[in-house]
């Protein structure tokens, strides 16, 4: 059994961001992954374009969201493997925005970037368990090639999407809907031709694919129908070099925390006081055989996520990050793209190593100084300057 300050379950955007944050802090990281390549779906499963670092609605700088997710792409763009537009362009749709990755050379920078940061990097090792007490998760089960092995920590964060460690711990959660109906899934492919470019983007099976990420027997169902579609779209003379290895979640579990974020304070753009990074992006629920529900954001109150919101209600050592946090279905649409994810994941990271450093629960941490870490680490805090440091702004 080993012994982490923290464990992140989830190498996707928001994983690498927390356990990047945390490790740098100075905190003992081990990062859980089920796959063998860190980036969830913007790597593996055939989504390369993080949406949204900026609010194109503000007047003066439009950029919302920074620090670790920021730094990645910027060394994706310095060896030409990352697309940065124009985030100043006069608005004409929300993709526009989009920074496009090459998946291969992006899960290796976030390769480079764990491991310079010292974090343990546990791949191909799915979690499979937790144990817990009353008020605190006491380790997880990993599944490894000599067979099952615990990891205990100080404080563990659920980056899986699909909040997998809440199931396994007993945490509060609402699935899908709340009634048992789950945005669809998407199986990506890579088209067969050849494209003279080191950005290469999958195609897009536009054919929605029922998928419960919550039911493992329904996700082996939902895999063969989808290989299924792509295979008549073959027939037909698509031509089609390969897919993703697994169909894309739109939606899984959302775990209960301190508080939940609402789709009324994000669309108002509301700033509370434990509010500790941005969020930009259209609600967009998807639905089977139905038009997609999307109600766009247009204005320069950009909506917030909370530290409370990341925070778990039942256990004192338990947060979560990216799109299984505290939060209304509606606001979950949303804040679940990678931008955000990434934003909220450094936020997390770093609220969970100062905890550790001060030995208290992570709902009791100096929020001014987690704004304080987080700012001079160059992300954006709301409420906070954008050119001077914590410390300068509330003196």
């Amino acid at each position: 059994m080993k012994t982490y300050d923290i464990v992140i379950c989830g190498a996707g955007s928001a994983g690498f961001c927390a356990a990047v944050a945390a490790a740098r802090q100075g905190a003992k990281t081990a990062l859980i992954e089920k796959y063998n390549t860190p980036g969830g779906i913007l790597t593996v499963l055939g989504n390369n374009s993080i949406d949204q670092f900026n609010n194109p609605f503000i007047n003066d700088d439009k950029m919302i969201i920074k620090g670790i997710g920021w730094e990645f792409v910027k060394r994706l763009h310095k060896d030409g493997f990352a697309n940065i537009p124009d985030m100043d362009a006069e608005y004409q749709c929300h993709n526009q925005y989009g920074v496009k990755v090459n998946p291969i050379a992006a899960a290796k920078i976030m390769d480079d970037m764990l491991i310079e940061s010292g974090v343990d990097l546990y791949y191909g090792q799915p979690m499979v368990d937790a144990s817990s007490t009353d008020n605190e998760i006491e380790s997880v089960t990993i599944s490894t090639k000599a067979g099952l092995r615990k990891v205990k920590a100080k404080i563990f964060i659920d980056c899986s999407g699909d909040g997998d460690l809440a199931e396994f711990a007993g945490a509060e959660f609402v699935k899908g809907d709340g009634e048992g109906t789950f945005q669809p899934g998407t199986l990506r492919f890579y088209p067969s031709v050849y494209v003279d470019s080191p950005i290469i983007g999958y195609g897009d099976n536009r054919n929605h694919i029922k998928l419960d990420t919550t039911d493992s027997d329904n996700i082996t169902k939902a895999e063969i129908y989808a290989r299924n579609l792509i295979y008549e779209q073959m027939k037909s003379g698509q031509r089609i070099m390969a897919t993703a290895p697994a169909v894309a979640p739109r939606e899984g579990r959302r775990i209960a925390g301190i508080t939940q974020l609402s789709v009324k304070d994000y669309c108002e753009g509301t700033v509370f006081d434990d509010s500790v990074c941005y969020t930009y992006w259209f609600i967009d629920i998807h639905k089977d055989n139905e038009p997609t529900y999307i109600q766009y954001i247009k204005h320069d109150k950009t909506p917030t996520i909370r530290l409370s919101a990341m925070i778990s209600k039942d256990f004192s050592n338990f947060m979560m990050a990216g799109r299984c946090i505290s939060s209304d279905r509606e606001t979950n649409s949303a804040i679940r793209v990678k931008a955000s994810c990434m934003a909220m994941g450094e936020a997390c990271g770093t609220a969970a190593a100062i905890a550790v450093k001060s030995n208290v629960h992570v709902a009791d941490i100096d929020i001014i100084q987690l704004k304080n870490t987080l700012t001079n680490n160059g992300a954006i805090v709301p409420g906070v300057g954008r050119t001077l440091a914590y410390n300068d702004v509330i003196n």
